[in-house]
């Protein structure tokens, strides 16, 4: 899953708050699904990709 969105270029948003696993992003950060996984979604957020579970905006990995 984590190489379906590495090579992905897109717009990174700058967020003041700690971006951290179990906490959700902010509600105007937008998310994208990841291709070929359904049930997560990622977003660029202060130049690193996260994964987040859809429903709850959830962070559930950083990639560094």
């Amino acid at each position: 899953m984590i190489g379906s969105v590495t090579g992905i270029r897109g717009p990174s948003v700058v967020v003041r708050e700690r971006v951290v696993v179990g906490e959700p992003l902010p509600e105007y950060v937008e998310v994208r699904p990841v291709p070929r996984y359904r049930d997560y979604s990622y977003a660029v957020v202060n130049n690193r990709r996260v994964i987040v579970e859809p429903r709850t905006r959830r962070v559930i990995r950083v990639i560094e």
